[in-house]
């Protein structure tokens, strides 16, 4: 993996089309919606397969996160030391999980809240970011 300069623009970009694609109208996007996302989401790859975000490398004692975008999914995982929350977006099924598990709409909102704020955090520096 090598470490990739991230255009924020174009990162607050997808997280504004994944808020908006929601909509908190439930947990299947309509296929209009689902395609818009996928679109934003293969413009933000580029020529990259995924894109990692995570701040796993700076201590804290809040734990770290990992966000992967990838052409198949968005994947969140939130590691603290009593707890781990592995959210989910799977474009080929349409759905939101959380854990495995599929999740109603108040725990869609935690998923959009915390990439709100790492979109937000990029750019600090503090991030690290990979392509691959």
């Amino acid at each position: 993996m090598q470490k990739l300069d991230i255009n924020q623009l174009q990162f607050k970009e997808l997280t504004q089309t994944i808020s908006d694609q929601s909509n908190f109208k439930g947990l299947h996007l309509s296929s209009a919606q689902l395609n818009t996302l996928i679109t934003k989401t293969h413009e933000f790859l580029g020529e990259s397969q995924r894109i990692l975000i995570t701040d796993r490398k700076q201590p804290t004692n809040e734990g770290y996160f990992v966000l992967e975008v990838s052409k198949q999914e968005i994947r969140l995982l939130k590691s603290k030391s009593i707890s781990r929350s592995e959210y989910r977006f799977i474009f080929e099924k349409n759905e939101f999980k959380l854990n495995n598990k599929s999740i109603d709409v108040s725990f869609l909102d935690q998923f959009l809240v915390f990439i709100e704020h790492i979109s937000n955090e990029l750019p600090s520096g503090k991030l690290e970011v990979l392509e691959e």
